[in-house]
């Protein structure tokens, strides 16, 4: 039932906070600072306003989980360090005497009160709205990048995972009535291919059906039942952990690969944070352009400019961009910019002959003709490649490295660069292309702060919903410390013109 606590009894001690609570303590700063009244009217459909027992208010819980991100602590570290901590307690409206929630409240609220994604989207949301309504967002550019977190979850193949529970359901029947073992099927190898494995404990499930309908023992019956519904959920040929099912494996490098998720990231030239999307980690990180400037938008922000990495240069984005009116700035893939480089330095070797609109190869002979390869409007280039005639190729003087002996044909490919990929390449070579792109720095450091001070290296709960509200509570109390911050700038600022 949502029924709210009075805040902030009249206490005796109340006068505490004033001696151990210094000005300049951050927890003051941002209690003094943001508004977090919008959290009661955000979850009240998530409680039930007539029955059952008093809840506690969900403004305090919020600013529970804010506190778990803002120091990186454990649920049951966190009621350690509010039971005890005097700027804790002042930040969560509590008087000094006041006893705080058990840890398993926490749990719950995270669990039943925050469900859906589109309250986390809110609550950053409200943040910007907070920034913006204090009058510190002035730019109207983004950047753009996404992060790796680790999972919490062991990464193992799908066969190792129906392996072991088929040997954890097999284990507690030899515990509780050995005999039964008899109607086990036989064994695959340890060589065993996922497709064995996967035949042989359906044969497992089959045989044991009937025995376990007849057990009250619930230890088998979930062991049972947790075989059965991996088997028939579908998902046992994807998953890489058992612990944690939507984890993906993704690369930070060629060589250096993590299991787990990506949180692409906008922030502003303001450091604050505009808009997150939560994915697996294999996922490509430009293909969430487009989500993040329109997130960014939806959030307040008008934008007008986009800065990220090579990752974000694809055609698609350069010509949705461009359609929107936003400038991009973001370096081509090197096989672009390398091809168009490429082409402009080819006098040493194949050079081009705008008379015959024919390739010339060095021992000055003309391809004998010229074929378009590569579908028009895809997302790859498309090449022309230019075909020479092998039989003065076998004869002529330059053939080494050139031509190889014996091959059927000798050809010269060039790509294509697209319009958007032309025009891109021009705006690349300018000084205010240069001098923008130094910007990204910003996200890298924002990165750096939600690993190092809020704990994003690893993922402190098992799927996808749970790395979206690890990420989204790290992104709202970031952006409260930023806003704290630009405050504290103004006021400074405002104080030397006074």
């Amino acid at each position: 039932m949502l029924k709210f606590e009075e805040q902030m009894r009249l206490s005796e001690y109340v006068g505490l906070y004033d001696k151990v609570v210094t000005k300049d303590h951050i927890l003051r700063k941002i209690k003094e600072n943001i508004d977090f009244s919008f959290v009661n009217p955000m979850l009240k459909k998530s409680y039930c306003e007539t029955f059952g027992r008093p809840a506690k208010e969900p403004e305090r819980m919020f600013k529970l989980l804010f506190l778990k991100s803002m120091y990186d602590l454990s649920d049951e570290k966190l009621m350690q360090e509010a039971m005890c901590n005097m700027a804790y307690k002042y930040f969560l409206d509590m008087n000094p005497e006041d006893e705080v929630p058990d840890s398993s409240l926490l749990t719950k609220f995270r669990k039943t009160r925050i469900k859906k994604e589109e309250l986390l989207e809110e609550m950053l949301g409200e943040s910007i709205k907070q920034a913006i309504e204090k009058g510190l967002i002035k730019s109207t550019a983004i950047i753009v990048d996404a992060t790796h977190t680790q999972s919490k979850g062991q990464k193992e193949t799908p066969t190792q995972i129906l392996r072991r529970k088929s040997k954890e359901f097999r284990k507690e029947i030899y515990k509780k009535n050995y005999e039964m073992s008899k109607q086990f099927p036989e064994k695959p190898l340890e060589t065993a291919d996922l497709e064995e494995e996967i035949e042989y404990s359906k044969k497992l499930v089959a045989n044991m059906q009937e025995y376990i309908e007849e057990q009250e023992d619930k230890k088998i019956k979930q062991k049972y039942e947790s075989l059965k519904e991996l088997l028939e959920s579908g998902k046992i040929k994807e998953i890489q952990s058992e612990s944690d099912q939507d984890a993906k494996t993704g690369y930070k490098s060629e060589s250096n690969d993590f299991f787990g998720y990506k949180s692409h990231l906008a922030i502003n030239d303001e450091r604050l944070i505009t808009a997150v999307e939560v994915t697996t980690g294999e996922a490509p990180d430009g293909k969430y352009l487009e989500t993040l400037i329109k997130k960014s938008e939806i959030n307040g922000m008008e934008v007008k400019e986009v800065l990220g990495d090579r990752a974000y240069s694809g055609k698609e984005n350069l010509e949705y961009t461009k359609k929107a009116e936003i400038k991009l700035v973001s370096r081509l893939n090197p096989v672009i910019s390398d091809a168009a480089a490429k082409k402009e330095n080819e006098g040493n070797a194949f050079e081009y002959n705008k008379d015959a609109d024919m390739y010339q190869c060095p021992a000055g002979n003309l391809s004998t003709k010229k074929v378009k390869q590569g579908r028009k409007g895809s997302n790859k280039n498309q090449r022309m490649v230019y075909y020479f005639d092998v039989n003065r190729c076998q004869k002529c003087p330059f053939r080494e490295g050139c031509y190889k002996d014996g091959a059927k044909s000798k050809t010269h490919s060039i790509t294509i660069l697209s319009e958007p990929h032309t025009e891109q390449l021009e705006f690349e070579n300018s000084e205010y292309f240069e001098e923008r792109i130094k910007e990204r720095y910003k996200i890298e450091a924002k990165n750096a702060e939600l690993k190092q001070s809020h704990g994003l290296g690893t993922c402190k709960y098992a799927g996808l919903f749970g790395m979206r509200m690890q990420i989204y509570t790290a992104a709202f109390v970031t952006n409260c410390k930023r806003i704290v911050a630009l405050l504290s700038n103004k006021k400074e600022i405002a104080g030397t013109l006074v």
